[in-house]
């Protein structure tokens, strides 16, 4: 990330507010960045037959606004986005590496005429995926598996109430409760996140 005029809170408020045209500008910005990081981590040749930098780059994104959308995470500057999302891109290409190299679907065993076939027939399953589920269902998706209580958190996230006024208005721990609800974005965002 080169520029430094981009307004990250602002963009995230208008992600949060669900405005498509925002998420698109701040993927657009960020790209170039966890690609290359992807790419420097990516070098198993045999992972790299079935799933490339675009791949990850996307899950990465794809989990990155579903926490956005959900309130989870407080970013102000550039260099804090760079540095989260990075550290999603370094985790999500570790998951890569674990699910392609699982017993039972090792892709070192792949033979290489099935390759291509694979890889096109897991990408057109991934268009249908992102051409159906827009943000704004993704994140209704996720409204719905919340707690009561987590589904309110979310909401006064959403509206941008900090952690020590949420606690104040729920009557309990500002970290207990910003604890709580991480972990219910977490265990949720895993069943909503396309798998490698």
């Amino acid at each position: 990330m080169t520029q430094e005029s981009i307004d990250i809170a602002e963009l995230i408020r208008q992600i949060r507010s669900g405005q498509p045209a925002a998420a698109e500008q701040l993927f657009r910005y960020c790209e170039p960045e966890i690609r290359a990081e992807i790419r420097y981590r990516l070098r198993s040749t045999a992972v790299r037959r079935v799933v490339d930098s675009q791949d990850i780059c996307q899950s990465v994104m794809f989990s990155f606004f579903l926490r956005i959308g959900a309130g989870q995470y407080e970013i102000e500057q550039p260099q804090e986005l760079l540095r989260l999302l990075l550290k999603i891109a370094r985790n999500k290409t570790h998951d890569a590496y674990r699910f392609q190299l699982a017993d039972r679907r090792d892709v070192r065993r792949v033979r290489s005429l099935d390759d291509a076939k694979e890889l096109e027939e897991r990408q057109g399953q991934e268009n249908v995926i992102a051409d159906k589920m827009e943000m704004s269902e993704l994140l209704e998706e996720l409204e719905r598996k919340l707690s009561t209580q987590e589904f309110e958190i979310a909401s006064l996230r959403r509206q941008g109430y900090r952690w020590d006024e949420i606690g104040a208005k729920l009557g309990d721990s500002p970290e207990t409760l910003r604890k709580r609800f991480h972990r219910a974005i977490e265990k949720i965002g895993r069943t909503l996140t396309p798998r490698f």
